[in-house]
């Protein structure tokens, strides 16, 4: 086949003042996209701004060939969401996708996390998405379609220790997103979900010297000179050109790019049991579980799964 080429399309990465939403952006760019290169400078950890970080990625951009703009505006808020659509439409007069990267870590066990944690990660990893995605897709909507890139991970996939604020936040973006390829299917919207997995990031970095939770395991990851080399954030970053060219073969799905392996989570039901001519008691249900259970009989759920169970 030939190259993924943009062609001028105008792409919205939040979070892309360092790390992955850095690497994507180049990315991008590099194959003719037109980048709004959105990113507060905060901490990785919440707090503080700093514009050099968007500036500096987009004279990156700009030294390379390509064009660029910066947006430092916060996705916590309603107005600094809606500006990057807004900005976009002013521009260049067009919106086609949006990586929404942007997220802060708190990690802390479960029983030592305070509310304030909680909220603080739910506010900007998952609602600060909805907030980005909210006006990105009634423009998409006027305008004849475009594409959607929720970045989940893992710990909201599979569960991690010390993250439920962060993975409660990711899994969140499970629903939001397919709901938006349903909504999206009939007017040329698709939306998917990329989990990636790099290291030396800048969230990465500060969650290592701040010796959080993970930081000895992911220190040790670092030293490994091989695992270093293939969790490179820019290894990350083909994949986000799949997902927002348009061609884009899916939508609805959990895409992962982790050190140059790229695959496919899934959403699976299986055919389970039940209890035909009354209504089963706990005890008939501990009694069959391994038909409950079973694995053999799953199958991807599919995106309408819920409407054909009703």
């Amino acid at each position: 086949m030939g190259a993924l080429s943009f062609d001028g399309d105008v792409i919205v990465v939040t979070g892309a003042g360092g790390g992955m939403g850095r690497c994507h952006a180049l990315e991008l760019a590099s194959r003719g996209a037109r980048v709004i290169v959105n990113d507060l400078g905060g901490h990785p950890f919440g707090g503080g701004s700093d514009p050099g970080f968007a500036a500096q990625v987009v004279a990156e951009i700009r030294e390379a060939g390509g064009e660029a703009v910066a947006n430092t505006e916060s996705v916590s808020s309603v107005e600094g969401a809606a500006s990057l659509t807004e900005q976009a439409m002013d521009e260049w007069g067009r919106l086609d996708a949006v990586v929404a990267n942007a997220a802060i870590l708190r990690d802390k066990p479960f029983d030592e996390m305070t509310v304030q944690d909680f909220d603080d990660v739910i506010d900007v990893n998952l609602r600060g998405v909805m907030r980005v995605f909210h006006p990105a897709f009634k423009a998409m909507k006027s305008n004849g379609g475009g594409r959607l890139v929720a970045v989940t991970s893992s710990s909201g996939l599979v569960g991690a220790r010390a993250q439920a604020n962060y993975g409660a936040a990711k899994s969140g973006l499970l629903g939001l997103t397919r709901a938006l390829a349903l909504e999206g299917g009939d007017i040329g919207i698709k939306a998917n979900l990329l989990a990636p997995g790099a290291l030396g990031t800048r969230m990465h970095t500060a969650m290592v010297e701040a010796a959080t939770f993970h930081a000895d395991a992911s220190a040790d990851l670092v030293k490994n000179e091989a695992a270093a080399e293939y969790l490179k954030p820019e290894r990350v970053s083909p994949m986000v050109s799949v997902l927002t060219h348009p061609t884009c073969p899916v939508t609805g799905q959990i895409l992962c790019s982790w050190g140059g392996w790229y695959g496919r989570f899934g959403v699976t039901v299986n055919k389970g049991w039940a209890l035909r001519g009354g209504p089963a008691t706990a005890e008939d249900i501990v009694e069959n579980w391994p038909r409950v259970v079973d694995e053999e009989t799953a199958r991807d759920a599919g995106l309408d799964s819920f409407n054909q169970q009703g």
